[in-house]
């Protein structure tokens, strides 16, 4: 069992289970990950607007620098923009600092080779187990320690997706963005006034003390009302590290990831470009996605919840969308990973192209209720639920549902949670069960 890495990278309290001293020791164990297939041994190093970001950048790129690998560190950009620099210019691999939609006391690391795709659990296992074994590798030579190259390399990533998605105007679009005070503060406002819309900007300062602080994706309740209430065409709401994305319509109306994934599965699928007609999701996305989709001829593929496993999917099988509910959607043709940029940029194109609303191209999807929890474990609980203690129990419920729905209990891979999805018709029975589950996990 990893005692590092979780379903995306490594994440936690700073300062707690993140350190400058696990930071330095991480960024050595990396550089030695790196060894046997480096070219330039150098590292891009992009972070959010976490407080406690400069701290573990300096360390990690101490770390770095000690074997002998180089940083190139940049401005304050989203994580998919590490994924395409990374295969853009001249490094090894790269690493993003971020906790992504966590609260701003957490951070995490995420870790990108050098073909801008996320590590393998083989290369996770394998920083690990460096990692405490560290004193056993020799740092470099001292005439071999690496440097530091500061680089403004945003308006390249923007130039990338604009270019791929060939974007037209949007003169006469009324767009409200809340940024989540994280990393597409800056960035994301600049690309819709390049585009000419007009905008109304939220939480949009780089004060990391307010990441995902009562907004964001995570926390959308009060953006909506403005958005509501100020009248605009779309407001989009993003996560700390700008990797996922809510849509609000001008009704008020929330539309997650199944919802913008059904939209891309249709728009690609008629136009003849999804590949093999299928789209990668996750076990939890709603069923009623997976039934909608396939009336209309369109496949679906699960996977275990994280990207990493919806992208070596697509890698495998050579698909090119995947997504999840929580508003991760990864569009193989711009980019390896999971873009909330991308994603609000292509809604806008399929709606100016088909001349259409949102709610005309939602038409077919049929969805299913859906009740989640997120219950507070201790690591003794959350191994217990990893391990399947609860396999026959949720079996048991399971036969209340009558073939109608599902339950599943998973172990967090982000947080000291275990997360409970409770699917089916019957809202109240839904409920009922999630409460039944919740005391079992408890009582563990």
């Amino acid at each position: 069992m990893r005692k590092l890495f979780g379903t995306d990278g490594i994440r936690g309290i700073a300062n707690e289970k993140l350190t400058a001293e696990g930071a330095l020791k991480l960024g050595k164990a990396f550089a030695v990950n790196l060894s046997k297939n480096a070219r330039y041994k150098k590292v891009l190093i992009v972070k959010d607007t976490r407080v406690s970001g400069d701290m573990l950048v300096t360390g990690f790129i101490s770390g770095l620098n000690s074997m002998g690998y180089s940083a190139i560190v940049t401005e304050i950009l989203p994580t998919p923009a590490v994924s395409f620099l990374v295969n853009t210019i001249e490094v090894d691999g790269g690493v993003m600092i971020t906790a992504s939609h966590n609260p701003p006391i957490y951070n995490g690391i995420k870790f990108y080779n050098a073909e801008g795709e996320k590590i393998s659990l083989e290369e996770q296992d394998n920083i690990e187990r460096i990692y405490y074994d560290i004193e056993n590798f020799l740092g470099c030579e001292p005439t071999s320690i690496g440097s530091i190259e500061y680089m403004d390399l945003g308006k390249l990533w923007v130039d990338h997706i604009l270019n791929s998605l060939k974007m037209p105007s949007l003169s006469g679009f009324k767009i409200a963005l809340d940024l989540a005070n994280g990393a597409t503060y800056n960035i994301v406002p600049y690309v819709f006034k390049r585009l000419g819309a007009h905008i109304m900007s939220y939480n949009d300062t780089d004060c990391g003390l307010y990441i995902n602080a009562d907004c964001g994706s995570t926390h959308y309740e009060k953006f909506v009302t403005e958005c509501v209430k100020n009248q605009v065409d779309f407001g989009f709401t993003f996560d700390g590290d700008g990797d996922r994305v809510l849509v609000v319509l001008s009704n008020g109306r929330v539309l997650d990831g199944s919802d913008i994934l059904y939209i891309f599965a249709r728009y690609l699928y008629k136009h003849h470009r999804l590949e093999k007609d299928t789209l990668v999701t996750t076990k939890i996305a709603n069923c009623g996605l997976e039934q909608s989709l396939n009336k209309a001829g369109i496949k679906v593929v699960r996977t275990e919840v994280g990207g990493l496993f919806i992208r070596e999917e697509m890698l495998k099988s050579k698909f090119n969308l995947g997504g999840e509910e929580n508003g991760h959607i990864i569009l193989g043709d711009v980019g390896a990973e999971s873009c909330g940029l991308t994603t609000v940029l292509l809604l806008l194109k399929i709606i100016i192209e088909e001349n259409c609303t949102a709610i005309k191209l939602l038409e077919g999807l049929e969805r299913t209720e859906m009740v989640t929890a997120d219950i507070p474990v201790s690591d003794r609980q959350k191994a217990l639920v990893g391990s399947g203690v609860m396999d026959d129990y949720i079996a048991a419920l399971e036969e209340e549902l009558a073939s109608q729905g599902r339950i599943v209990v998973r172990a967090s891979g982000t947080e000291d949670v275990v997360r409970v999805l409770v699917e089916g018709y019957d809202r109240e029975k839904l409920l009922a069960l999630c409460t039944k589950v919740q005391n079992r996990v408890v009582a563990l």
